[in-house]
C-alpha cells in the first residue's frame, strides 16, 4: 500500500512529541525548580499529558505506514550506532569513574550493537515494527472492517484497558515495548483506512478532562500494599485516547513547512542523546550551585532547558548528516538492491 503524503501538521506533532519525551525525563528534576503547591501542581501536568508521546509518534507511523526495505535499516542503524558512540563519548567526559572496565565495555558493544542490545528501547521495537510491518498488513488487509474493528476492541481491552482499572498486566512492562507498539501502529492503520476523517474541535475538551484526570491519578496513585498505581503508563486507555485525539487535532491542520519538515526528520538524535543531556545539564547545575526562583518562573526555565536540549539534539542530527551522510551513502550504494522481507 502507498503512503499517503505528508503535510506538515503531523511532523510538527512528531516534534512537540519527543519534546513531551525530553520532559518526562528532566521532569524527575522538577523539585529543583519548583517547590510546595507548585511541585504538585506542574508534577501532575507533566505527567498526566507527556507520556503520550511515545504512542503520537506510532499512531502517525500507523497512519502513514512503514515498509521494511534493507537500505533503510542500514541508514538507520549508521545514525544510531554514531550517536551511541557520541553519547557515550558524553558519559565517558562528564562520568569517567562510571565508565571504565567492564561498564566501558559493556556500553562499547552496546552502541556499536544498538538495535539487537536493546540500548534505546523505543528504537529497537520500532526496528522490529519495520521487519513486521509487511505482515501486519498483509494480515489487516485479510480482514473487512468489522473483524478489524472487533480485534483492535479485543486487544486495546486485553493490554490497554484491564491494566489501566486493575493495575495488573498481562505483559508487565508499562506498555514499552513491542505488543504495545504493534497495537498503536494498527490504531494508525484503522484510522488512515476506516476513519480518516475530522473530528470536530470540542473532543479538545476531552483531551483537558483525560489530562487533568491523569495528572490527578499520577499526584494521588492508588495504594495497597505493595501496590502503587497511577493513569499514567504508556499503556493506559487515558493515554491512548488523549494520543489518539491530538493526532486528529493535528490532521485537523493543513500547512506546508520545509523547516519542519526537515527537522522532523533528526527525531531519532531525540531519542538517543536526550537522557545523557537531560542528566549531563542537571548534574552541571546541581555543581554550580544553581539557585531556582522556585516558583512559576523556575518552571518556565527547566521547560526552557528541556527545549535547548530538543534543538540541541535536532541541531546534532543535522551536523552528523552533514560529516557523515556521504559515508552513509557509500555504505547504502554496497547494500543490495530490492532486498525486501519474503
Amino acid at each position: 500500500m502507498k503512503a499517503s503524503s505528508r503535510n506538515s501538521n503531523h511532523e510538527l506533532l512528531r516534534i512537540i512529541a519527543m519534546y513531551m519525551i525530553i520532559f518526562v525525563h528532566a521532569n524527575m528534576y522538577l523539585s529543583t525548580f519548583c517547590t510546595g503547591n507548585l511541585w504538585t501542581i506542574f508534577n501532575g501536568l507533566i505527567n498526566g499529558i507527556c507520556n503520550i508521546g511515545v504512542s503520537c509518534f506510532i499512531l502517525i507511523s500507523g497512519y502513514y505506514g512503514i515498509t521494511f526495505n534493507l537500505k533503510k535499516f542500514v541508514k538507520m542503524e549508521c545514525m544510531m550506532i554514531t550517536y551511541s558512540l557520541l553519547e557515550l563519548g558524553i558519559l565517558c567526559l562528564s562520568s569517567p569513574d562510571q565508565m571504565a572496565g567492564a561498564a566501558l565495555l559493556e556500553q562499547l558493544v552496546k552502541s556499536f550493537f544498538p538495535f539487537i542490545t536493546r540500548k534505546y528501547w523505543f528504537y529497537s521495537c520500532y526496528i522490529c515494527l519495520l521487519f513486521l510491518s509487511k505482515y501486519i498488513q498483509k494480515f489487516i488487509d485479510s480482514l473487512d472492517h468489522e473483524e478489524f474493528k472487533k480485534l483492535l476492541c479485543l486487544l486495546l481491552l486485553l493490554f490497554s484497558v484491564l491494566p489501566t482499572f486493575f493495575y495488573f498486566e498481562l505483559i508487565p512492562n508499562n506498555g514499552k515495548g513491542l505488543s504495545q507498539m504493534i497495537i498503536v501502529y494498527m490504531v494508525g492503520r484503522y484510522i488512515h483506512t476506516y476513519k480518516d476523517t475530522v473530528i470536530p474541535k470540542k473532543a479538545g475538551l476531552l483531551f483537558i478532562i483525560l489530562w487533568l484526570i491523569n495528572g490527578v491519578s499520577h499526584e494521588f496513585p492508588l495504594q495497597v500494599g505493595g501496590i502503587y498505581h497511577h493513569l499514567c503508563k504508556d499503556n493506559s486507555i487515558t493515554n491512548l485516547i488523549m494520543a489518539v485525539i491530538l493526532f486528529y487535532l493535528f490532521k485537523n491542520l493543513n500547512f506546508h513547512s520545509g523547516f519542519i519538515n526537515k527537522a522532523a526528520a533528526y527525531i531519532f538524535a531525540v531519542f538517543a542523546l536526550n537522557n545523557t543531556l537531560v542528566r549531563v545539564i542537571m548534574e552541571y547545575l546541581s555543581d554550580i550551585g544553581f539557585q531556582s526562583p522556585g516558583n512559576i518562573a523556575g518552571f518556565a526555565i527547566l521547560a526552557g532547558i528541556v527545549f535547548l536540549i530538543l534543538v540541541s539534539c535536532l541541531l546534532i542530527g543535522v551536523i552528523r548528516e552533514f560529516v557523515l551522510g556521504k559515508i552513509d551513502q557509500k555504505l547504502i550504494q554496497f547494500t543490495p538492491n530490492g532486498i525486501m522481507l519474503p
